[in-house]
This record gives C-alpha cells, structure tokens and sequence, in this order.
C-alpha cells in the first residue's frame, strides 16, 4: 500500500489566514485596510486612469501559473498590475466605441466591491431581507417607468440572454401549463426579427421547443421588423398545423439599434394569442429621453420585457432584469419550492431560473439614487448628442458612408473607398489609436460599429 503523507499546509497557517480574512480580535485590521488601499490605488491608477493608454497594451500569451504556495499578495497585486492589466480590452479608451459595453460609473465599481463583502444570497428573503424588499421595488418601478403598468414585478437576472430565455419559458408555460410536467411542447413557434440577438435561438433549445420553431421575420434596412412579413410568418405557421405562442419586438437591436413598431409588434402578437416579449436589453434607457418615449408607445401590451442597466445606464456588469406585466406569470412559470426556507415571505428563488444570486439590486439602487432620474436623462441625451457628432464626421468624410439611418447612439457605417475595405479600415483605426468599432456581419456585409457609450467619447 502507498505511504499516507501528511497533507502540505502553508507554511504559517495563522499567517495564511490573517492574511485572508479578517481575524475575529482585530489584530490584522489595518493589514486587511491597507489591503483595500492597494486595491482602490490599482484600480484607479492602472484602470481608470488609463484613457489616454492603448486599446489593448499587450497580446502575447498568458500562463495562470498556480503556486504550490500562496503568494504575498502585494506581490500578486503587482502581477495583476504588469502582466493582467496591459492584457485587458481598455474599454476607459474614449475612442473605444465596439460593443455595448460602458464605462461603469465610479458608484457602481465601489459599491460592486460592497456588494462581494456583504455577499448576502438572493435566494430567498431569509438570507437578504433588505435586499429583496429592494429588488421587488426597483423591478416594480423600472416596470412602471417602461409602461407595464401597476401590477408589474420582474426579477435581476445575470445578463440579458438569461431575461430572454426566461421570457420564453414563461411563455411556453403560459400557453402550454402541461409542459412544465410532461415536457412536450406541441410544435410551439416563435417570431422574432432576423435582427434579433442570437439568444432567442439559445432560448428555444432550453425551453425544448427546438430552433427551427424560432421564425426570424425579415428587417427593413435599419434593422425594423416588416409588420407584414411577421403577420404572414404566423399565417403561415397555422396553416401548417403549429402553434405560435410568442412574439418579440426588440427595442435596441443589437447591430444598428434599431427599435421595431412596438404597437403594431403587440397588437399582432394579441391579435393571435401570443406572448408579447419585448428585448429592451439595449435601448430601454431610451425612456429617459423625452425625444425617444414615443417609440416605447404599446409596451403596455408586453407581458414580459428585458432591460440592462449594465449597458446605457453605465452600471458594473452584471445588472439586467425580466419585467413581467403580472406577478402571478412568475410565480406560474416556474412553479417551484424551497421547502428549506420559510414559504410565507418572497422568495426569488422561486421566480428565476437562478438559485443563489449576487444582490445586484444594491448597485443598480445606488448607481439611481446617486444620479437621479435628471442625471440618467442627461447621460442618455449626452450619448445621443456625441453620437451624432460622429454621424455628421461620417457624412463629412468622403471615404466613409452611412449604412443606415441612426435611432440611438449607434452609428453603423462602411468604407466608400472600393480600394480600401471596412476590415482593413477597422485594422488600421486600432493601429493609429483612432477608434475601436467592431466589425458585424449587416445584410450579407461586414460593416463597421461605434456605439457612442463613453461619456467623454471622442474621434
């Protein structure tokens, strides 16, 4: 039989957790100080502050290199700082417009660091009371806000695809209660724009229904669901013996931002008995722009609706939510027990398709309450003036062209020089430090991409 070692303990086991945690005497109370010190020196100094520094400093390969031994960790923090960070994508680059993705408001990165320490679970009102008073009122409020009237309710979910896939489980649930049982969905179809984000796919491959039962409606060239096209798709699907039971108008389209007709949207989607799912994952910060509230007009027909503060309300990553028309859709939709936790209080473990989740609601509460609703609508209606900026470079450069009309702060366009390719055009922007779009596939073409987030963007 093989020789039993004994196991290999750091070193100095009460060093090893002095240094990790903070020791119930308070004897290492500065040292875990100093510790936040360092990190809040790192962040500000080698991230925030890093505007002016390249889009990404450094590509070569990285090795994670675990240890047999922990490291000093001013020492790890050193190697974050020279070997991780020069690695990163420096989104803090104002001329860095590629993807949804803002800079976070200051708010939001500290009270992310609040939120990891209190590390309450929202698995149920036992183990974060006043976080989940918190989170029933922010869903109840955004719901307002967004016109899904009194009896809205939503939940915080970890990114927008997971809103949209439980969207569609809600609606499969809806239209088929026995499903949630028996698992057989009975040729159920869904619509969506052929500009609608890739998670619907994912969507329709967790709930069973199948991807193929996922109907991609034709666009006009913004990027707008044609109401005919999508009334003739459900026809369509009758005559061939399915069943529609969803219907989603997005408002943000993830290329060209584009915002379909969301009236006509719903009143196909009721016209037929469907669910009205609406993808406001992007644009639903659009609400606060009073030149904007008109394209939301029929999001009182929604019966559910996705929303990401993360994205133009410049709050840490994650932070998105599901807004459903009635409470009651949740509850039913999920239909599930913690029979470890006491049944009489609300319980979001039993609306999400999440167990234990972040309380995310702290962070988005406090990102709210420090601007004010005057300081998201100046925010949005900022974007929106910058990014018009960048349309009128567009329209003043000859070598470049508009691919579409703008509705939001994206700005979607391509190379008018047949010598010279939107691909390499990108490629030498990167280069020069000029601008970082990304490069989508629109209408059989790749094109180039700004989305005009960062608060001070320049070009």
């Amino acid at each position: 039989m093989p020789t039993a070692t004994m196991p290999d303990y750091p070193h100095n086991p009460n060093q090893f957790l002095d240094s990790h945690f903070l020791n119930p005497d308070r004897s290492n109370l500065e040292d875990i100080r100093k510790l936040g010190y360092a990190f809040v020196d790192l962040i500000v100094d080698s991230v925030l502050d890093s505007q002016n520094q390249p889009f990404v400093q450094d590509d070569s390969p990285f090795a994670i290199n675990i240890p047999e031994h922990g490291e000093a960790l001013p020492d790890l923090l050193a190697e974050v700082r020279s070997q991780i960070l020069p690695r990163t994508v420096n989104f803090q680059n104002p001329r860095y417009m590629g993807h949804m993705d803002s800079v976070p408001s200051a708010i939001t990165i500290w009270a992310d660091a609040l939120v990891s320490a209190i590390n309450n679970n929202m698995l149920s009102y036992e183990l974060a009371p006043i976080f989940t008073e918190m989170e029933a009122q922010l869903m109840q409020w955004f719901g307002k806000l967004l016109g899904m009237g009194d009896d809205c309710f939503g939940t915080l979910t970890a990114g927008g695809s997971l809103a949209n896939i439980s969207g569609l489980l809600l609606a499969r649930n809806w239209k088929q209660p026995q499903s949630k049982t028996l698992g057989n969905t009975h040729n159920l179809v869904a619509f969506v724009s052929d500009a609608a984000h890739t998670s619907f796919e994912k969507a329709m491959n967790v709930i069973g229904a199948g991807k193929e039962n996922l109907v991609r409606v034709p666009t006009n060239d913004r990027g707008e669901i044609l109401i005919e096209e999508l009334e003739s798709a459900i026809q369509k699907s009758i005559k061939e013996g399915k069943q529609p039971f969803f219907v989603a108008a997005i408002a943000g389209t993830t290329v060209t931002g584009a915002i379909d007709d969301i009236q006509a949207v719903g009143a196909i989607a009721k016209c037929y008995d469907c669910w009205f799912h609406i993808d406001a994952a992007y644009g639903g910060a659009g609400i606060f722009a009073p030149k904007l509230q008109h394209l939301f007009q029929g999001s009182e027909l929604a019966d559910s609706m996705t929303f990401n503060p993360q994205k133009w309300l410049w709050v840490a990553r994650t932070c998105a939510m599901l807004i459903v028309k009635d409470k009651q859709h949740l509850v039913d939709g999920f239909d599930s027990e913690l029979p470890y936790m006491d049944d009489r209080t609300l319980n979001f473990g039993n609306l999400n398709l999440q167990g234990t989740r972040r309380t995310d609601s702290l962070k988005l509460w406090m990102a709210l309450k420090s601007m004010g609703i005057s300081g998201c609508r100046y925010l949005v209606e900022r974007s929106l003036d910058l990014s018009d900026n960048l349309r009128q470079w567009v329209d003043a450069n000859p070598d470049l062209e508009l691919v579409c009309e703008p509705t939001l702060n994206i700005i979607c366009l391509k190379s008018a020089n047949p010598q010279l390719s939107s691909e390499t055009l990108r490629q030498q922007w990167i280069e020069e430090g000029k601008l970082w779009l990304s490069l989508p596939l629109w209408k059989g073409d790749r094109i180039l991409k700004a989305v005009v987030l960062h608060p001070y963007a320049g070009f």
